[in-house]
């Protein structure tokens, strides 16, 4: 039986793969090229311009063996520093569909290594690693597997399933066996993206030109953008796309999902890593309460946790030695602070969008935090802290800590209801309750109250209405309650739903 790829086909989109790895491993070698590889295959004079994301047109082993002439799109994300990587993930907006990690054969597992494996854990994607300069003096690509699986990427054949190709970008070996691979990674997620359906599109770039003004690179998720089009960020006009352009500086009438193009005619600057839409998106009263709540002070931070986020603290640890750095990891509470990573070196912009992203708070020992560290932090709403002595440090952290056992321990109303009758079930009683506020559902722990005392505690065993049982019942309703024990309650008693957290 053969599997029907009609649908799939006409909503599939080439994948989008992002390069990151440890600096001078060969991640800018191996994009130029790839990309110079497409450029002599369509006799094209050179790339003209840059514009943070290109896309190329690759035939597939297979294909050349056939003879078949037409190829498969697959995009580049031309932004291989983990910072780009970060402000774009940072902002919700998760634009590669793949990551390649490059290790050097002759260098193996770098601290950037290690801050780019976290990076592609937490945006969530499938990872290929490209093992390079194997041809290298020095290159030891079994000491790279075994050094990866010690920071947790087991690749295949060395304990894992994390597919690997052995590379030499500068000589061009492996790269057309690692493009293969990333197809194939590609059609196991089955990636889609409507043409006809609605656009959004991801921020890659975003500057001021001089002759041309505001100009961003996008690249098209959904839909189809078209010259004429508005584009907003929330709710915020941005401007009209004037023109667009691709990464050949040649002008194209449309960009289809998968495209990235440069796009003229913005009248306002977006922000990287921000999603455009052609149609302003609506935001709820509650999402605008939630946003404005997070401010950098601890107390706030605490008020705007979820009740999940409250298990554990999250901080990304800074310092300035390496000595340093085992004394405060030692030092720190394990069973209440997560840390999400920890480095040498002052606080940068990375860190604070890391942080953004993962819900934590960067704390920095002997370490500086510059201006711009200091307007980011603001912008983005995460708080950072800074200490020269190491027990300051551990004293507001477990201050910290305990603001979260405060909040975990407070109670939260989630509904009440007032019995207004009494009905005989065996030998028990049921409580017919009219839900006042909130709800009530089948496992809520209550409380009984007569007036202002407290009767009982106990919890909601059932709920049925009519003759049917129930999971909820909502305000302006009304169930028969039946307790998960023996209750004296009366007329006019009312049942409160509460919760921790």
């Amino acid at each position: 039986m053969t599997k029907d790829t009609t649908s799939v086909a006409s909503h599939s989109r080439p994948p989008v793969v992002a390069v990151l790895g440890h600096v001078d491993h060969g991640k800018t070698t191996l994009l130029d090229t790839i990309r110079k590889a497409d450029v002599a295959a369509h006799e094209h004079g050179g790339i003209t311009q840059h514009i943070g994301a290109y896309q190329i047109e690759v035939k597939s082993q297979k294909s050349k063996v056939k003879g078949e002439e037409k190829g498969r799109r697959i995009t580049f994300i031309d932004t291989p520093g983990h910072e780009a990587f970060s402000k774009i993930r940072s902002r919700g907006a998760n634009a590669a569909d793949i990551a390649i990690l490059v290790v050097a054969a002759d260098d193996s597992v770098k601290p950037q290594t290690i801050e780019s494996i976290e990076q592609i854990k937490a945006a969530g994607i499938p990872m290929v690693v490209a093992i390079n300069k194997i041809d290298m003096p020095g290159a030891l690509v079994d000491k790279v597997k075994s050094d990866l699986a010690k920071v947790g990427v087991q690749v295949e054949g060395f304990g894992g399933d994390v597919p690997f190709v052995p590379i030499s970008a500068k000589k061009g070996t492996g790269v057309d066996q690692l493009l293969d691979l990333l197809f194939l990674v590609a059609d196991m997620a089955e990636l889609s993206g409507d043409a006809k359906g609605s656009v959004s599109a991801v921020v890659i770039e975003a500057k001021v030109d001089k002759f041309r003004g505001t100009v961003a690179t996008l690249l098209i998720k959904n839909g189809t953008l078209t010259g004429g089009q508005p584009l907003y960020e929330g709710q915020q006009l941005l401007g009209r796309v004037r023109a667009m352009f691709d990464e050949k500086g040649e002008k194209v009438p449309e960009a289809t999902p998968g495209k990235p193009v440069e796009v003229l005619g913005f009248s306002v600057l977006p922000s990287v890593g921000a999603e455009l839409t052609a149609v302003p998106k609506v935001i709820s009263v509650a999402t605008v309460k939630k946003a404005d709540v997070r401010d950098t002070n601890i107390a706030d931070f605490l008020a705007a946790m979820t009740a999940a986020d409250k298990k554990r603290l999250k901080i990304l640890l800074k310092v300035d030695t390496a000595g340093s750095l085992e004394a405060v990891r030692e030092a720190l509470p394990k069973d209440d602070i997560d840390i999400v990573r920890f480095g040498l070196g002052d606080i940068t912009e990375a860190d604070i969008l890391e942080a953004k992203a993962t819900g934590a708070i960067v704390v920095g020992f002997n370490v500086k935090a510059g201006n711009t560290i200091e307007k980011l932090a603001r912008v983005e709403k995460v708080i950072y802290r800074t200490y020269s002595i190491i027990y300051e440090l551990l004293e507001e952290m477990d201050d910290v800590v305990d603001g979260m056992e405060e909040l975990l321990s407070a109670e939260r109303e989630l509904g009440r209801g007032m019995i207004i009758a009494e009905f005989p079930y065996n030998k028990d009683r049921i409580a017919g309750t009219k839900v006042l506020s909130g709800r009530l559902a089948k496992g809520d722990t209550v409380r009984l109250m007569r007036g202002e005392e407290e009767i009982a505690r106990m919890r909601i065993k059932s709920l049925r209405q009519g003759k049917n049982d129930v999971t909820k019942v909502e305000a302006g309703t009304e169930c028969g309650v039946f307790f998960d024990k023996k209750v004296d309650f009366t007329l006019q008693d009312v049942i409160i739903a509460f919760t921790t957290g």
